[in-house]
């Protein structure tokens, strides 16, 4: 924290955005507190307080954190919002709305061209700095690894009870162009080559393979214009029966798939109270997985019926699966 606030004190930031999720919000209204205690203003977004804004704000009897809340996706709202801040007239509330004050979903068309060529990559390094010197002794490189995110996409048409996904972002689903993701690849690739750093890209679509056509295409597009780098992301598990697709991951760079699953025991989901679920979001604890991908599992609600019973299949961990279907 102090670092932090000596770097908004030295580079006389004037105005700060947070946003986090309901895991993170007490850090985050931690931080808020620290920085709106040297006098800047913070502007707090994201899924908690665009569900509890009062929390934020502090109208709900507790103390505020925020000197305003930006609801939803704030691509169009934010640059009302730092006018308004450099007038001093900061509003408590920031809406996507339209002049008719219906919802606006920001489109991803065209898409910002974010300066990956320019950008300090530091704060994505996964490499503590202590380990600097032994892994440099590994080989070139190997002094940072850093994880870096990229969008491709935002929607979830399932509408899951215990997710927020849909209800932020909306049950259609927006893509970039297959060519202004590319061309960020590339740019990343290329600022990998320069620097002889370890990097990998997290594709941060809820659900990267939701439409599969679409899916493919992007990935072919990738192997085409060679801009293939480690990359990561979240699919549900119904991507397993489509081997083209895994042959497209594979070949494209993808190393790592992070699967939700609700059960591994259609049983004991059916136990508990109905949610809607998206393909394959249950799974045999025999279901076998696809060749070179490493699968990362999360559990979303629901408990084993049997605790003792069931334990052994939790412990899924990343590991690499043979082949066969969901």
């Amino acid at each position: 924290m102090r670092i932090l606030l000596q770097f908004v004190r030295e580079r006389n930031i004037g105005l700060v955005g947070i946003g986090a999720m309901t895991r993170m919000i007490a850090k985050a209204y931690r931080t808020a507190d620290a920085i709106r205690a040297t006098g800047v203003p913070v502007v707090m977004g994201g899924p908690h307080v665009t569900e509890l804004a009062d929390e934020a704000l502090g109208r709900d009897g507790g103390p505020r954190h925020a000197d305003a809340v930006a609801l939803g996706e704030a691509d169009e709202t934010w640059p009302q919002i730092v006018n308004d801040a450099v007038r001093g007239e900061l509003k408590d509330i920031y809406a996507p709305v339209d002049s008719a004050g219906k919802e606006r979903k920001p489109p991803l068309n065209p898409y910002p061209v974010i300066p990956w060529d320019s950008i300090d990559l530091n704060q994505f390094n996964l490499v503590p700095k202590a380990a600097y010197p032994l892994l440099k002794q590994v080989g070139e490189g190997w002094g940072t690894f850093r994880i870096i995110p990229v969008e491709s996409g935002r929607g979830c048409p399932y509408g899951c009870e215990f997710c927020t996904v849909t209800g932020f972002f909306g049950d259609s689903i927006r893509f970039r162009t297959n060519e202004s993701v590319v061309d960020e690849l590339l740019l990343l690739k290329a600022r990998a080559r320069s620097e002889k750093g370890q990097m990998a890209v997290f594709f941060i679509d809820d659900n990267f393979a939701i439409n599969l056509k679409r899916t493919k295409s992007l990935l072919r597009d990738i192997i085409a214009a060679k801009a293939q780098v480690h990359w990561v992301a979240q699919i549900s598990a119904n991507l397993l029966r489509d081997e083209e697709l895994v042959d497209l991951i594979a070949a494209s760079g993808g190393k790592w798939v992070f699967i939700g699953m609700e059960s591994i025991d259609p049983s004991t989901r059916d136990s508990t109270s109905p949610v809607s679920t998206p393909p394959c979001s249950s799974a045999s604890p025999n279901a076998t997985f696809t060749r070179l991908l490493r699968l990362s599992s999360a559990w979303t609600t629901t408990p084993p019926a049997s605790p003792s019973a069931h334990s052994n299949k939790f412990a899924l961990g990343p590991r690499v699966f043979p082949s066969s279907a969901c």
